[in-house]
């Protein structure tokens, strides 16, 4: 008799490790991460995988077989994973994601609302193209204005960076520690007559450059810290990587916004793409 049942996957479960994409493998070895994978007729046919993050728990990836497809796999796949979520006490699963990340959007979706996920709503709007497209940023000699890589500035501008994080003063998107993977050669800091006026934050997603986080000070804003830092950052992204390299970004200071627009949206085969949030609650 053919049996369809659920078991929790670790970085060992080699059945299961195709369903679960590399980039994503190295999260099975994290004690809080949850991944349930299905098995029919005591065959492995999916998975799906949440990461701890910051507070919560993040749907990160659900396949399904094609050939298990249609049958309502999916769903009792991702009611599996919310109960084991659920065990260790969370009060809530966040699913982000753009169309362009689902392999099958409407079938990912009916999946989400099957399960008792909320509507989707918009969280960020970002922009895609290839490095080689964004042109360079050209600044003027500025009386008093620095830039420097993360990983090379002077000890007093870090140190300046981290009192502005222990106070509070800095949003979320530009602080460095939340990122998976920053990248502290390309990361600048810039400094107006020895004080800290922005920062820019970039970190390595799978094979692309994300722009993961620009802030300028508000009392620095509408002077030439934005056009430094993105000026240097380009510049070291170049140095270092191929043109045809992914680069994108969302969560920037909106008081940026439109600078950033401007030059990711130049290139021949720039996007723009919207990120939505959908929420179950236990």
């Amino acid at each position: 008799m053919e049996r369809l049942t659920l078991r929790t996957v670790g970085p060992a479960d080699s059945a299961f490790l195709q369903y679960v994409p590399g980039n994503f493998r190295p999260l099975l070895e994290q004690e809080e991460t949850v991944c349930v994978g299905a098995v029919f007729d005591g065959r492995a046919c999916g998975a799906a995988l949440a990461q701890w993050d910051r507070g919560d728990y993040y749907l990160r990836y659900i396949f399904v077989d094609p050939e298990a497809r249609l049958c309502g796999l999916g769903t009792y796949l991702l009611r599996g994973l919310l109960g084991q979520i659920r065990v260790r006490g969370s009060e809530q699963v966040r699913a982000v994601y753009s169309h362009s990340m689902l392999e099958d959007g409407r079938q990912t979706l009916g999946i989400l609302e099957r399960a008792g996920f909320s509507r989707p709503e918009p969280v960020s709007t970002g922009f895609a193209t290839r490095l080689g497209d964004i042109p360079d940023v050209n600044v003027s000699s500025v009386p008093g204005l620095e830039v420097y890589s993360v990983q090379e500035a002077p000890g007093p501008v870090g140190e300046a960076y981290q009192k502005l994080l222990w106070k509070g003063e800095l949003p979320g998107f530009a602080h460095m520690e939340e990122l998976e993977r920053p990248w502290p050669e390309l990361s600048s800091f810039c400094t107006v007559d020895g004080k800290l006026s922005g920062v820019f934050l970039i970190d390595r997603k799978g094979e692309g450059c994300h722009l993961a986080g620009l802030y300028v000070l508000p009392e620095f804003r509408g002077g030439r810290t934005t056009a430094a830092l993105l000026a240097r950052s380009i510049r070291a992204a170049k140095a270092i990587l191929p043109p045809e390299t992914e680069v994108w970004t969302s969560a920037i200071d909106r008081n940026a916004f439109s600078l950033c627009e401007k030059l990711l949206r130049l290139g021949s085969q720039s996007t723009k793409e919207t990120e939505f949030c959908s929420v179950y609650h236990f």
